[in-house]
This record gives structure tokens, C-alpha cells and sequence, in this order.
């Protein structure tokens, strides 16, 4: 078995909703090729690496091509704020930043449950700032 680097590859597989007659595609990282040259994807029933193919919806394998996490950097103080549904505002701490192969950083903050989340995609986010500088008032509500 060899481990599968870069560049990486998801197994694609179809999916088709009769009552509504679409199709969509999910997608399974490649974490590994078998000694045939196969590649392997988790199984998650099962929690064994299987072949991508294996699975009858399989419908090819593609270059992922999204950014992955080459570094984290520490939150340096950063603020995340978010508006509730009453109005009123809340914040949580940036606790970690997360370096793109793409040069892009993202947010990281631990919300009152202990999960992790970006920010700039949770429901009623607002802003980051930094508090050594003034951050600008928030627009009111429409």
C-alpha cells in the first residue's frame, strides 16, 4: 500500500433523487492506493479502507482541488462577533488561524460546546476584529 500524497484525489460518486429526477456527486478523499494501483477510500461502516470502485455508484476519480492546511498560527487576540437573533451581540476568541497551500488564512474559534468552527460560515457572524483597533460600528438591523 502507498499512502497517497500530493496531488491529492477524491473517488466520485452519483447520486440520483427520483421524486425530484436530479443528480448530484459526493466525493471521498483518496487515502491510499493499493498494490494494483488502486485507489483505497475509508469505509466508514466499516472503518477498513476499500476500493473507491467498489461502492456501485462510483462514477471516476478527480484532483482535489481544494486548499489544504500547511500551518496554524496562534489567534493573536482576535475577536469574532456575532449578532443574535434578539439583536444583541456576542463574541468568541480566535484561538487559531489556519494556513492555506493557497496563502489564505482562516479563522478558528471554540464555541461554548468545545467545537471548532470558522466563523466567517456560522449563522449571525458579524465581524473580526482586533481590539488594539477601534472596530467599526455594526450596520443595524433592517
Amino acid at each position: 500500500m502507498i499512502a497517497a500524497n500530493r496531488p491529492t484525489y477524491v473517488a466520485r460518486y452519483r447520486h440520483y433523487t427520483e421524486a425530484t429526477d436530479t443528480t448530484y456527486h459526493s466525493t471521498k478523499p483518496v487515502v491510499a492506493w493499493d498494490d494494483d494501483r488502486t485507489a483505497l477510500v475509508v469505509d466508514e461502516k466499516t472503518g477498513r479502507l476499500v476500493d473507491a470502485d467498489s461502492y456501485s455508484n462510483f462514477a471516476g476519480l478527480m484532483e482535489d482541488q481544494s486548499p489544504r492546511v500547511v500551518a496554524t498560527l496562534p489567534g493573536g487576540g482576535w475577536i469574532a462577533e456575532y449578532r443574535d437573533d434578539d439583536g444583541t451581540t456576542f463574541t468568541f476568541t480566535v484561538v487559531a488561524w489556519s494556513v492555506k497551500d493557497d496563502g489564505a488564512l482562516e479563522p478558528a474559534v471554540v464555541d461554548r460546546d468545545g467545537f471548532t468552527s470558522n466563523p466567517t460560515e456560522d449563522d449571525g457572524f458579524v465581524r473580526l476584529y482586533h481590539p488594539s483597533e477601534e472596530p467599526p460600528t455594526p450596520e443595524p438591523l433592517a
